[in-house]
């Protein structure tokens, strides 16, 4: 059923093993939040003005910062110069890789960085609060 989906195909273009063990493991020890802030990202139904414009609760498609450009994942994650900031240090963290969409919400390595990244811009702060990874566990 979910590959007659149509979110499938735009969902497999990031991970086609989207409900697959690997995707079980990359969010295993996240919060329930924290899951569903990374399944926002993959079927794009995030709360960016793109997504809130086509279900009727924003009246503008708008990027708030950038007037003449569609606030689109790909928009906030790579090209709002209101973020510059924020993406340079992903960029310095993550290398070449922090220009890729599917290493963003699919590579462990990753996550910490892209989760810091989404919680310093604040955008989805009255959607998803603070976006931080839980601290690990301490071992005695």
């Amino acid at each position: 059923m979910w590959a007659k989906s149509p979110r499938f195909e735009r969902t497999k273009q990031i991970d086609p093993n989207v409900l697959s063990n690997s995707f079980t493991k990359l969010v295993a020890n996240l919060p329930k939040r924290l899951i569903s802030l990374y399944m926002y990202f993959r079927t794009r139904h995030i709360s960016l003005n793109q997504h809130l414009h086509r279900i009727k609760r924003s009246i503008t498609p708008n990027c708030p910062i950038c007037a003449d450009s569609e606030e689109t994942i790909h928009h906030f994650l790579f090209v709002c110069p209101q973020y510059d900031r924020e993406r340079f240090v992903l960029s310095r963290k993550l290398g070449r890789k922090a220009s890729s969409l599917p290493f963003l919400l699919t590579d462990p390595s990753a996550m910490e960085h892209f989760l810091r990244y989404v919680n310093s811009t604040g955008r989805l702060k009255s959607s998803f609060g603070e976006v931080l990874l839980p601290p690990a566990p301490v071992k005695q």
